[in-house]
């Protein structure tokens, strides 16, 4: 399983976590050929807003593709570029 390099990381955590539940800093993903998908359980806090999604983007030299919402939690899926 890839993972993302922890100052990736932590840049983009310190743009969502402000979308979290107080103390809770959780940065789930899944990465598959050139995409990354965030997971965000809903009960966890709000919606990120369209800026912010443009900025994680911006961080992964990549786009947005696209937000559902499965199983009680928003999917949010880039492309990357990195």
């Amino acid at each position: 399983m890839a993972n993302l390099d922890k100052s990736i990381e932590e840049e983009i955590l310190a743009i969502v976590e402000k979308y979290q539940k107080e103390n809770t800093k959780l940065l789930n993903y899944l990465i598959t050929d050139d995409e990354v998908t965030f997971f965000s359980p809903i009960g966890n806090g709000s919606e990120i807003t369209a800026s912010d999604l443009q900025k994680v983007a911006d961080i992964l030299k990549g786009s947005f593709v696209g937000m559902e919402i499965v199983n009680q939690e928003y999917r949010f899926k880039f492309k990357m570029g990195i």
